[in-house]
């Protein structure tokens, strides 16, 4: 790499960090181009020559965020593992995302609020991620592991849990005196919607129950 390549991903690499840290810090997707700019200590006008506008800087903020992830979903479809271990690697990698950068979610729902973003977000992010789940649920029922259930509402329900707990920081603040989702609520939670999640799903084995399936594999 260059020395005029160095920079310019460096360069670009602190703009994402930037715009990352504002919207974590803040609970907020809602930042604009002059403060990403202030954060990573650059000039707001490379966000233009980089990404072609705010829209295109947060398109590649998703894409950073959620393309490492689904290149590791792709993995596990692949690796020779009981398939409701599978899933719950499958949830529990959810959570993990959504807990480094609790606005994710809300920041994909904005890039299908803008026409020029919504198709790639959707090719990219949620039509692959929903394709994973698809064959990951076909595969354990195909096993006999967990009763037959529509892809296309599993994807909400997992999705809808993984996100709302951060989603709702202020709820817990307020309602809960929460101030932070620490590494230990974030374990508790991921087994307790394991436990919610697949429990109905297993069809039980000789002699386990579906709660003795479940503990099992508590989250890392």
């Amino acid at each position: 790499m260059t020395d005029v390549e160095a920079t310019k991903s460096s360069s670009r690499a602190q703009l994402l960090q930037a715009a990352a840290a504002l919207m974590s810090e803040r609970g907020s997707i809602e930042v604009s181009l002059s403060e990403i700019a202030q954060k990573s200590g650059l000039n707001s006008a490379l966000v233009k020559y980089y990404f072609g506008s705010k829209n295109g800087l947060m398109m590649e903020l998703v894409k950073e965020i959620l393309g490492r992830a689904l290149i590791q979903m792709g993995e596990l479809l692949e690796m020779d593992l009981d398939p409701v271990e599978k899933l719950k690697l499958h949830i529990k990698g959810i959570i993990t995302v959504y807990f480094r950068y609790p606005f994710v979610n809300r920041l994909i729902h904005a890039m299908f609020q803008t026409p020029e973003t919504a198709k790639e977000v959707a090719e990219t992010i949620s039509k692959p991620l929903a394709e994973t789940q698809r064959r990951l649920l076909e595969e354990a029922v195909a096993q006999g592991r967990i009763r037959e259930i529509d892809p296309m509402l599993f994807y909400f329900i997992v999705l809808g849990a993984c996100d709302h707990i951060f989603f709702g920081q202020h709820i817990l603040h307020h309602c809960f005196g929460v101030d932070e989702i620490d590494d230990d609520l974030r374990r508790r939670y991921t087994d307790t919607l394991l436990d919610m999640v697949l429990t109905g799903l297993l069809i039980e084995k000789a002699g386990a129950t579906a709660a003795t399936v479940i503990k099992s594999g508590k989250a890392a």
